[in-house]
């Protein structure tokens, strides 16, 4: 597989999930693929990732462990 390091670091941060949270970011991948209409579904996520408050102080990031 040939990442680039945008790539990379996402596809960690996938692999550092447990197996169900994994699954489920597979379907939702899959559920935006097979929709002709992803608009809304990339709507819903900006509107929950923007809700997602990340304090330097708190847990490292999933992806990239800063």
């Amino acid at each position: 597989m040939d990442l680039n390091e945008d790539e990379t670091t996402v596809f960690r941060g996938f692999l550092n999930l447990p197996n169900l949270q994994k699954l489920k970011i597979v379907e939702a991948v899959n559920e935006y693929f097979d929709s002709n209409d992803r608009e809304p579904i990339r709507a819903e996520n900006d509107r929950r990732f923007y809700r997602i408050v990340r304090d330097f102080n708190s847990d490292p990031c999933k992806c990239c462990g800063r």
